[in-house]
């Protein structure tokens, strides 16, 4: 089981336990996490769900589509490793993450 730790803009952690094709966003969603909105539902239609994954975790997780990445640049506060967490989809040999939050999703 992969644990994602969700660090918000004050650095507060949220820990949640990960089961193998959830996505960063849905998992945060299902657990209430303060943070994540995800008001398409995992789309790739509103980077509610934009969060910073560190080049180290990167590696794990397919590389950013151009439709993402025409969604990121919607986003407040973004960042060289800003990610919509709808497309970072958990796999099984995915180990323990930790994504960052922004202040705000809007």
């Amino acid at each position: 089981m992969t644990i994602i730790k969700y660090v918000d803009a004050e650095n507060n952690v949220t820990e949640v336990e990960a089961e193998t094709g959830e996505s960063i966003m849905s998992l945060a969603v299902n657990n209430m996490v303060d943070g994540i909105v995800g008001e398409c539902g995992g789309a790739q239609a509103c980077a509610t769900c934009h969060c910073y994954l560190d080049n180290k975790y990167a590696k794990h997780f397919s590389e950013m589509s151009e439709m993402e990445e025409a969604m990121l640049e919607s986003a407040p506060q973004r960042t060289e490793t800003s990610r919509l967490s709808c497309q970072l989809m958990l796999k099984d040999d995915t180990p323990d993450i930790e994504v960052s939050l922004p202040s705000s999703q809007y």
